[in-house]
């Protein structure tokens, strides 16, 4: 990840805030500023920001849900198997965004997340990603990492884009010649 000081400045707004935790499946949303050095040579969002950016929307939820200090005690972490980004409009430097984070969903093993980048109630880009918790090896299932903040409940529904892509994900790697 390339903004540690925004990631710093993260860390110490959630500590100043004292926020009470949040319910995991709720709606997320930090506000960015697409610096110069944010940018490409096309002057606007280069390609990597955008899941560097998703990184931090992550993050900021595993913090105001309080699972950010239960899942490092135990030594879990969130690693990401698939990403597919749409891009629709370009974000221009200095443009004011908010990324809003949602946790989908999750299934027997993995955990599914959208990032939707908003200016003026506008979408300029919306990211899919799929992940597990893992300690070693061993893959850590949903239900256990939500109990550690009291979740017990079931996965909502999955959205229909999100099915589709598991079953393009499945497919992949069932014709992968390796």
């Amino acid at each position: 990840m390339n903004h540690y000081f925004r990631l710093i400045f993260m860390f110490i707004r959630h500590w100043i805030s004292g926020q009470t935790a949040y319910a995991p499946t709720g709606d997320f949303m930090i506000k960015l500023t697409a610096l110069p050095f944010d940018c490409d040579a096309n002057m606007h969002l280069t390609n990597s920001r955008y899941l560097s950016f998703g990184d931090l929307g992550r993050i900021d939820m595993l913090l105001k849900t309080k699972l950010a200090g239960l899942t490092l005690k135990k030594g879990w972490l969130g690693v990401v198997n698939a990403q597919t980004v749409s891009y629709i409009r370009a974000i221009k430097p200095l443009s004011r965004i908010e990324l809003h984070s949602k946790l989908l969903g999750w299934d027997e093993k993995y955990w599914y997340f959208e990032h939707r980048f908003v200016a003026n109630n506008t979408l300029y880009a919306s990211i899919l990603v799929r992940g597990v918790f893992i300690k070693g090896k061993q893959v850590i299932p949903m239900q256990e990492l939500l109990a550690l903040i009291g979740h017990h409940q079931a996965s909502p529904e999955l959205p229909r884009r999100v099915s589709h892509w598991k079953e393009l994900l499945s497919i992949k790697k069932q014709e992968s010649p390796f």
